[in-house]
């Protein structure tokens, strides 16, 4: 009696966690979709030239299918609805997320060659990188079809390292370079702002001051009118262009927010990973934990199109405004060919109507 009821409990918390995982991989999957179909509209169009490049494509077109593809196929292998062959749902599952792990390395390698040799001969030939990452993630396709199949662990631990812990390690690395070279260049122009002393002082090439002897009247009325702000404007200054405030914070901003991006990268994937190694090992982790890691790791293609709407909201809702239709515009009027800036008081502007015609006052009858 007491054994059936404990069954009983088992399978319903065995149903309950199917439903919540069933129910968090719908979520993914719908957010994901969105967020990457979208983005890959936004980037589209004609506005978002700039930010447009191969390697944010690529990644947006891996982290789809990872959404699309390997997300239900992974909810379907948990809730166990039917079994497909290992050869075509292992590999559709793990193509897509190879792709999308090496995309995001190229991503951070083109953000470090940027920084570093400022566009140099590995950033100038994206679509190579991106042949390469393609062609990588076929062949670690297959690697995990042959570790599926044939029941062999130490493939599945090689998959999973050169798969999870090398983008990993990779990004991190590239941010981590990024952040240092962006920090560095801040220091500078915040000494040189004359916010930081430097142990050295900064070496300038000398500047030639000018110095204006007379003022034309409407000068001196706009000098007078400005005040110290025009003054200080007309003043050379010995070190240069001086940067602003906000440009040397957004700098050291923007290197934290790539360095907080590989660490949710890290988070997302380095579970699962280690789940795999240890597992290739003989170490035995329950089914629940592998499952949850993976879809932690399934998030991250959604959450890095979330992450990449939310750094770059204003330049892609701009871009987004060019999908709109265009308004009819009203037909302007030519201009006159009279001068009308000498016309003064006689200006068609300024001139009145002429007032409506009142009755007489009252008063007249008496």
């Amino acid at each position: 009696m007491y054994n059936n009821i404990t069954e009983e409990i088992s399978v319903e918390r065995a149903q309950a966690h199917v439903v919540v995982l069933l129910t968090l991989y719908v979520l993914v999957s719908i957010f994901g979709i969105i967020g990457n179909v979208s983005l890959m509209a936004a980037l589209a169009s004609s506005g978002a030239s700039r930010l447009r490049t191969p390697q944010l494509l690529s990644a947006c077109a891996a982290d789809l299918l990872v959404c699309a593809a390997s997300a239900p196929l992974a909810a379907t292998r948990a809730a166990r609805l039917h079994h497909l062959p290992c050869h075509v749902s292992h590999y559709i599952e793990s193509f897509p997320v190879a792709a999308s792990t090496f995309s995001f390395v190229a991503i951070a390698a083109d953000r470090c060659c940027a920084v570093r040799r400022g566009r140099g001969s590995l950033c100038s030939r994206p679509y190579i990188a991106i042949t390469f990452v393609w062609i990588a993630a076929l062949l670690l396709g297959a690697m995990t079809v042959l570790a599926t199949c044939l029941s062999w662990p130490p493939l599945a631990a090689v998959h999973a390292v050169i798969t999870y812990c090398i983008p990993v390690v990779a990004v991190t690395r590239c941010h981590w370079a990024v952040r240092v070279k962006l920090t560095a260049l801040s220091l500078t122009a915040r000494a040189a702002h004359g916010e930081l002393p430097l142990p050295v002082p900064l070496m300038r090439r000398p500047t030639h001051v000018i110095i204006v002897a007379g003022v034309g009247p409407r000068e001196r009325r706009d000098a007078v009118d400005v005040g110290d702000i025009r003054a200080k404007k007309l003043q050379p200054s010995l070190l240069g262009p001086q940067p602003q405030t906000s440009t040397l914070r957004s700098r050291r901003r923007l290197g934290n927010v790539l360095l907080a991006i590989a660490a949710i990268f890290a988070a997302c994937w380095c579970p699962y990973a280690a789940i795999v190694i240890l597992s290739a090992f003989g170490f035995n982790t329950p089914i629940v934990l592998a499952q949850y890691a993976l879809l932690c790791g399934y998030a991250h293609s959604a959450l890095n199109a979330a992450a990449y709407w939310v750094l770059n909201r204003h330049a892609l809702t701009a871009a987004c405004n060019a999908w709109r239709i265009p308004q009819l515009r009203v037909r302007e009027e030519r201009p006159s060919s009279t001068n009308e800036a000498a016309l003064g008081a006689f200006h068609p502007r300024l001139a009145r109507p002429a007032p409506s015609p009142r009755p007489p006052p009252s008063s007249f009858l008496y």
